[in-house]
C-alpha cells in the first residue's frame, strides 16, 4: 500500500502511565515538560491518549490515538499542553479496551457531530481478564452509544488510510513465534467466551520523508515486532525511524521481553519510546538493552520526527 511522505510527525505523550521530571530530553528530538511553564499540573493514570500533528504539503493534520482511561486524565492534559478537542480531525481506537476508550464518549459530547472515528469492527466485543485475583470485566464500548454522540464511524478489518496521510493497519499478521497473546485474555462473541488473539488491535504508521516509517501502538498485544514487521510488508518500506507504544512485556516474562528485544534490534530502529503496560521489569531490560535509542514514554512528552 502506498503511503504518502509526510514532513513530519509530532507525538505528544497526552496520557500515560508515568510522569517523570527527571527523565533526559533530546533536543529537537524528544523534549520533556518543563513543570512550572504549564497552566496546570499533568495527571498520569493507566491509560493512554496520543495527539499527533502530521505536517504534509504545508498542510497540518491533528489526529487522536485513543482515548485514556477515563475524561479526568484527557481533558486535564489537554488544558495543561493547551491544546483543545475542537483542534483533533480525527480519533482512532487502537483496540477495545477502557484504558483506551475510556475517555472517548465524553470527548464526543464537546464535539459537533461527524467526527471521523477509526475503529476496528471487532473493538466492540465484550472484552476480559482472567488473573490471579480474579475475574476483570468484561468492558464494553456499545456502537450504538458512539452512533448516538454523533460519530462518522470508519470501521475496519483491513488496512485503511486515515485522511490519506497515515496507515491503519487492519489485523496485524503474526509471523513472530514468541509473540503470542496473555491466556488470561478473553473476549465474548455471540454469548460464548473465547481466548482473545487480539484481531482487534491495530498500529498507526505515519511515513516520514527521508526517515522512513514511525509506528505506533496502543498495549501491543499482538506483539510490536508482529506489528512492525507488518507496517513493514503493508508498506514495503525497511527503515523505520521511531517505535512510540506500550508493549505489554513483563507479564510474558523475561524470555518474552528477551525474545523481545532481539527481535527490535533486526528491526533497528532510530528510536523508542515506551510506557503505558509495558511494565518496570521491561523498561528497565529495554533501557540496557538500547542505551543510545531508547526513551520512557512520560505524560506530556513530545516526539519530533522532521523529514530530511
Amino acid at each position: 500500500m502506498k503511503l504518502p511522505a509526510l514532513q513530519s510527525v509530532t507525538v505528544e505523550i497526552l496520557v500515560d502511565n508515568f510522569f517523570d521530571v527527571f527523565e533526559p530530553s533530546r533536543p529537537g528530538i524528544v523534549e520533556r515538560v518543563v513543570p512550572g511553564h504549564l497552566k496546570q499540573p499533568l495527571v498520569a493514570a493507566h491509560g493512554l491518549a496520543y495527539f499527533i500533528t502530521l505536517k504534509r504539503n504545508g498542510q497540518t493534520t491533528r489526529i487522536l490515538m485513543d482515548a485514556a482511561n477515563s475524561p479526568l486524565p484527557l481533558f486535564n492534559n489537554l488544558k495543561a499542553l493547551e491544546h483543545s478537542v475542537e483542534e483533533i480531525d480525527a480519533l482512532f481506537l487502537s483496540h477495545g479496551h477502557p484504558d483506551h476508550y475510556g475517555g472517548l464518549l465524553s470527548f464526543l459530547g464537546l464535539r459537533a457531530p461527524g467526527l471521523p472515528i477509526y475503529i476496528h469492527k471487532e473493538s466492540y466485543l465484550p472484552k476480559l481478564l482472567i488473573t490471579p485475583r480474579g475475574r476483570i470485566g468484561p468492558w464494553t464500548l456499545p456502537r450504538e452509544d458512539l452512533v448516538t454522540a454523533g460519530a462518522q464511524l470508519h470501521e475496519n478489518q483491513g488496512p485503511e488510510l486515515i485522511l490519506d496521510q497515515v496507515l491503519i493497519t487492519g489485523t496485524v499478521e503474526a509471523t513472530t513465534p514468541y509473540e503470542t497473546p496473555l491466556p488470561g485474555a478473553k473476549r465474548l462473541v455471540e454469548g460464548k467466551e473465547e481466548h482473545d488473539c487480539f484481531t482487534d488491535e491495530q498500529a498507526l504508521v505515519a511515513r516520514v520523508e527521508g526517515r522512513g516509517l514511525v509506528v505506533l501502538g496502543g498495549c501491543s498485544h499482538p506483539g510490536i515486532v508482529n506489528m512492525v514487521k507488518y507496517a513493514q510488508k503493508l508498506t514495503g518500506i525497511k527503515k523505520v525511524a521511531a517505535i512510540i507504544a506500550g508493549l505489554h512485556l513483563t507479564p510474558g516474562g523475561d524470555q518474552l521481553i528477551k525474545q523481545t528485544i532481539a527481535g527490535l534490534k533486526e528491526i533497528n530502529p532510530e528510536l523508542i519510546v515506551a510506557g503505558h503496560c509495558t511494565g518496570f521489569r521491561a523498561l528497565t531490560q529495554l533501557a540496557l538493552a538500547f542505551p543510545d535509542n531508547f526513551m520512557v514514554s512520560c505524560v506530556g512528552t513530545k516526539v519530533m520526527i522532521v523529514g530530511g
